[in-house]
């Protein structure tokens, strides 16, 4: 935001926007380049099987599983295995 001033230049645009949850590392993307486009568009955007947005993590930490917390499988691969679903018995 200029403020009126062409000479205005705002310092945090050239800060990286993202860090990976794992470890801390910057992207490469800063301030200016990435504008206001979605979070979930991001290269580091994770999500679970089931879509549910889990949050940044960098290619390395996503496959370390001592840094990815979530589940990369299908929750509830076990249950519908075993012949259990959602609707009950009815």
């Amino acid at each position: 935001m200029s403020f009126g001033n062409p000479d205005f230049v705002d310092p945090a645009n050239d800060e990286p926007r993202f860090h990976c949850a794992g470890c801390e590392k910057e992207s490469d993307e800063t301030f200016e380049e990435w504008g206001n486009s979605p979070i979930q568009y991001h290269n580091w955007s994770r999500n679970d099987c089931n879509s549910f947005f889990t949050g940044i993590y960098c290619d390395a930490c996503y496959n370390d599983e001592t840094k990815y917390p979530y589940r990369k499988d299908n929750y509830n691969a076990d249950a519908i295995a075993n012949g259990e679903d959602i609707w009950g018995d009815e």
